[in-house]
This record gives C-alpha cells, structure tokens and sequence, in this order.
C-alpha cells in the first residue's frame, strides 16, 4: 500500500486530463467542482448518504454548476474574442433541446438564473410544444430546425405570436411556400433563416450530416431560388439568420474554419439582396474531450473553446469587413459542450465473475489420462518453457473436446481437466508479470484473460452511444483510490445482451481492452461513468426493459454548499411496461384470473393467493433494476 499513493490513479484513468478541473481526486475519492468554486463534494459520500435514504443505484447525478460554469465559459470566450477582433455585434448561446430533453435542465438554461441571453433550438412539433410549455422568461429566441409540416409552422408562428423571438429556419426548399401560405392566413410576418450546404466535410464520426450531400439543408442554387421568391413576394426582409452545421463533436479545427469561410463569404452575399439579414448561426460541433489526450480522434478534440471562439469572430469579421457588410449577430448551438460534462453515473458492482479460479487441486483425481498429463504440464511450467506450455495447453483443450464428444470421457472428467487448464493459464500468466521479454502469444493471453464486474445498470439505456457508435466514456471507481487497483476487468450490465458490456476504455496511449479496478470484497464497490450528459437519456433503450435510472439534480445554495435540488424517480417496472402497452391495471385483472383458477384447481390457498397478488402489485411498483 505504501508504494502506491493518489496521484498514481492519474496514470491508470487519466482523470487529471478528461476531469478539465470538474473531477478531481480527494481522500481516496472523486470529488465535483467547479473551477470557479472552492467548494467540492465527494462523489461516493454522497452516493452512500442516498442510498441510506433509499434512493438506491444506479444514480444519475447532474451537476448544476458545472452547467454554469460551460455556459460563463463560452460567453466570455466569445467576449473576448469580439473585444480583441473589434466585432462591432454580439454572441449568443442557443441551446438545441434534443442534446438532453430533461425538463430540468430546459426550464434552467430557459430561466432568468444565468447572466446571459440564452436562446433554444428544437427540431420536431414535440420539441415546441415542450418549449412553450415552459413559463416564459427574457431568454426567448427559438431556432426551428428539421422537417417541417403545416403543423410545425403553424406552431412557430404560434411561439411567435406568444412573445418568441422564433426565426423557422428553411432546410427543405418546400418549406418556404408553407411558410408564405401559413404566415399569411395567421396574418404575422415569419422570420426565417436558411441552411446552406457547406461544399466541404468537417472532421468527425459525423461528417455526413455536412457537405454537399448532406441530408439536410439547401444548396447555393436553392439558396439563390429562396431570395428570388422572397423578392417576388416583397418578403426579403423576412429573411433574418443564415445557419450551417458541420456534424457532432468535430476533432480538428481546420476543416472547421474552411467551411466557416465559405459560409461568411454566402453570408455577404445574402445580405446584399435581404438587408435584415443580422444573425449568423455557425449551428452546433464544439467537441468535448472524453479521452484527454486533445487530439483528432472521434473521442477528442484538438483545439479549446477559446480557439474556437477566436476563430469564429476573426473569419467572419474580416469577411464582413471586406464587403462592407455590418457584422452579424453571431449564435452557436453548442449543446454538447455545455451539458456532456455535467453527468456522472454511479452503478453498483453486485457480482465478480475472475478470469482465474481459485482451485485446488486434489491430484487423486488426476490419476488417469489425459488428467494425469495435464497435471504433468501444470508442475513443470517455468520462464523458459511458457511459450511452448502455452502451445500444449491449446492442444489439450482441443483433445479433451474431442474425447468428450466421443464419449472417452464423462462431464466429471471434463470439468476436472478444465480447471486444471485454467490453473495452467493462471501459470503462464504469472510468468507475465515479471518478465520484460514476452512473446506474442502470451501478451494475447494476458489480454483475454479479463475479470467480469457485473453492474447494476444497462448499457443500452445509460450508454447507447456506447453500444452504438463506440463511443467513449471516461469510467474509473469513484472510491478506494488511496489503494493500488490489482484486477483487470470488463464490466457487465445487467442484460441478457452479449453486447451488453464495456471492453473499451480509454488510458494515456490507445484505448484498452479492460480496466484496473480493486478486488470486491464485502463492502459495496461504486463504479463512476463520467461526461454522460449528452444524449444518452434521450437516445436510451428500453432493452429488457430498464428504465430511467434514478436523477438527482445537484446545486451550490447561496452560501455555497451543495444540495440536492430535485430527486426525479427512476422508472418503475409498471412505467416502462406502459410504454409497450401492458396496463398495470390489465396485468393484475389477468393475474388475478390465473390466481383464482388455481384457487379452483386446489394448486393454491386463499391466504398464498393474497400473499402472491401483493407480492405481484409491488413488484410493478418497483425500480427496475436490481435492489442490492
């Protein structure tokens, strides 16, 4: 114990590059911050203090603070770089709600709490009728994005008509005579924007949603055709914002600044023909780095928010100055970058499945071949032989398969030579550690031979991108860390999946294939998956049917100290059977007449049969996952 300490945990989880200041490691265990607060909380103490209260794992906890503080940080970014540029206009956040629909954090980023003008931006007739379902407050512009129908529009117009700034921004060009028509039954002038297609691709897993083939938005020939019928109609001064998107999470700025030139350059353009054209939408993209390493990998980024900033108001000031066109009100969409960080979420591990099996060997039993032969093997592995011990033992596996299958031998016989050989590979493997010459095959042995943490959570609704699109999630124990990890693990949920597992992890160099982690032992053992604020509960599966974990919604008081905001109840049983159309009330009208027909067969007794119809209701009122 004496040989490892604290900061040692940095180079196995790397927390001091991917924690950006918000996770830091204190008395053995992660804490939360903010870098413009003193005060921090312990992650595990405060997992223990809810669990005590019954609020059992998983937990996703969201961090109000950190919310503020990347909004405070994108602001002054673009603060300074207007102040440096001499940008003669402003910056605005606007917040695309689909990043996580929580209404916690819509009715927060929509509230008068933060110090900055804040817009929201939705892309589905759901999505308004969400934001106009929230009080209203000074932070009113509204982006529509996405297909739009009759309805949709109608809906835009509705929010304009109740105090939104909305601007419906044209992404197919049939939605521009919808507009024209709808606008003018409602009698209400639309403000409307447009969305180019860059000719070129940004650097992302995302790069198919820009470029000139890109699903959505208008070519230069549209665009064109969209001022000419504005024109016609005397409604070029509805035109107000001009919006592109590069993709999710783009690594590396320079593709980056190539389409934002192409896009100030249509900008000028514009606005020589619609002279109300004022607001500038370089859409969403600004990366997070879930892995640290500030590089151009699909989990990385290679540039900071400041040089993104920087760039944004140099490129598109200097455009604007060379046509003497004034500068335009400057609106990203950064939902990632504001919200991926402030979730943590924290799963119990319930079981231990060890790569190698504590057997004894009693070699009475090993008498007879190919037993005998096997325990002949397993004495007179040394360093020097390892290689070619490795080579028998596949032999023999293959042989005792093969004997079995052929009746030689009976399932006792097998079972035995199985752990025999799992003892060989336990062995070998000892040998690993202590040499610096290993060969190939027993470095591949080192990596498959993998501890299985079973957790209490599910993949496929915590972490879809995951399972989906390989993501990477920064994932270490949130405890225990004043003690050396001594375990190489993957871990497992709780579904009935083969893909239901976490076999990537992220480290100083390439991604691993497990994870350090300590021995369980009779204590609870909490693992944190961190920066799984994006997405994830909006895109979350119901495989198996897990629900919504638990959410609790964290926040500084004014003196301060941290609190528990909000407790939003993970699903229960009879919530996500719901969803799938299976009545609570139906499920127990049916499993009441399966009980009263025993009740007739005599297969149960009215006391069992009001014990069983009990047991029955409460477990549709239960979490749906594991009560450790």
């Amino acid at each position: 114990m004496s040989e490892w300490n604290l900061s040692d945990n940095n180079d196995l989880y790397w927390i001091n590059e991917w924690g950006d200041g918000y996770f830091v490691l204190d008395n053995g265990c992660v804490s939360v911050k903010t870098p413009s607060k003193k005060s921090s909380i312990n992650l595990y103490e405060l997992t223990k203090k809810l669990i005590t209260k019954g609020v059992e794992a998983p937990i996703l906890f969201r961090f109000e603070e950190i919310i503020k503080d990347r909004i405070s940080r994108l602001n002054q970014a673009f603060q300074n770089a207007i102040i440096s540029s001499n940008y003669d206009n402003s910056y605005q956040l606007a917040y695309p709600i689909k990043v996580n629909h929580q209404k916690s954090i819509v009715s927060f980023i929509s509230s008068n709490e933060l110090p900055y003008d804040l817009g929201l931006e939705v892309g589905s007739k759901p999505e308004i009728l969400a934001v106009l379902g929230i009080s209203h407050s000074k932070n009113n512009l509204l982006l529509c994005n996405g297909y739009k129908d009759a309805e949709y529009i109608e809906l835009a117009l509705i929010a304009q008509k109740t105090g939104k700034n909305t601007i419906i921004i044209i992404e197919q060009f049939y939605e521009l005579e919808l507009v024209l028509s709808i606008a003018n039954k409602m009698n209400i002038e639309a403000n409307i924007g447009v969305r180019m297609k860059p000719s070129f691709k940004a650097s992302s897993k995302w790069a198919e949603s820009s470029g000139e083939y890109a699903k959505f938005g208008l070519d230069i020939s549209q665009i064109n055709s969209v001022i000419r019928v504005l024109e016609k109609e005397k409604k070029e001064h509805w035109l107000k914002l001009l919006h592109f998107h590069v993709g999710s999470q783009f690594t590396s700025i320079l593709p980056f600044k190539k389409i934002l030139k192409e896009a100030a350059r249509v900008y000028v353009e514009i606005a020589k023909h619609c002279p109300k054209l004022s607001y500038f939408d370089v859409g969403g993209g600004l990366g997070i780095d879930y892995i640290g390493s500030k590089s151009k990998s699909d989990c990385s980024i290679n540039y900071s928010i400041e040089e993104y900033a920087k760039d944004i108001v140099s490129i598109i000031g200097a455009t604007c100055k060379d046509a003497n066109v004034k500068d335009p009100k400057i609106i990203s969409e950064s939902g990632r970058a504001i919200i991926a960080q402030s979730s943590v979420l924290v799963t119990e591990v319930i079981d231990v499945s060890p790569a190698y099996k504590n057997i004894n060997i009693d070699t009475d039993l090993y008498a007879q071949k190919p037993l005998s032969d096997l325990l002949h093997l397993y004495e007179n592995i040394n360093e020097e032989n390892k290689l070619q011990s490795i080579h028998s033992a596949h032999y023999f596996k293959e042989h005792l398969i093969d004997l079995f299958m052929h009746g030689k031998i009976s399932l006792r016989e097998r079972a035995l030579g199985e752990q025999i050989l799992s003892k060989i590979m336990d062995k070998i493997h000892s040998f690993c550690a202590s040499s610096s010459n290993v060969p190939e095959e027993v470095e591949k042995l080192k990596n498959q031979y993998i501890d299985l943490y079973f957790c209490n959570f599910s993949i496929f609704q915590s972490l879809p991108d995951f399972w989906a699109i390989k993501q990477l999630f920064p994932i270490m124990p949130i405890h225990r860390l004043e003690e050396k990890p001594t375990r190489r693990a993957i871990i497992v949920d709780l579904s009935c999946d083969s893909d239901g597992k976490l076999h990537k992890f992220i480290s100083p160099k390439n991604p691993t294939n497990h994870i350090p982690l300590h021995k369980k032992n009779d204590d609870p053992y909490f693992i944190g998956i961190f920066l799984v604020g994006a997405y994830q509960e909006a895109l979350g599966a119901l495989h198996n049917l897990f629900g919504d974990t638990n959410l609790i919604h964290i926040s500084l008081d004014k003196r301060g100290n941290w609190k528990i905001k909000e407790h939003i109840r993970g699903d229960l049983v009879k919530d996500v059977l719901s969803y799938f159309e299976y009545s609570s009330r139906e499920l127990n009208k049916s499993f009441s007449e399966n009980i009263e027909r025993s009740i007739n067969n005599g297969k149960l007794t009215l006391e069992e049969s009001s014990h069983l119809k009990e047991r029955f209701n409460q477990a549709l009122n239960s979490y749906t996952y594991l009560m450790v």
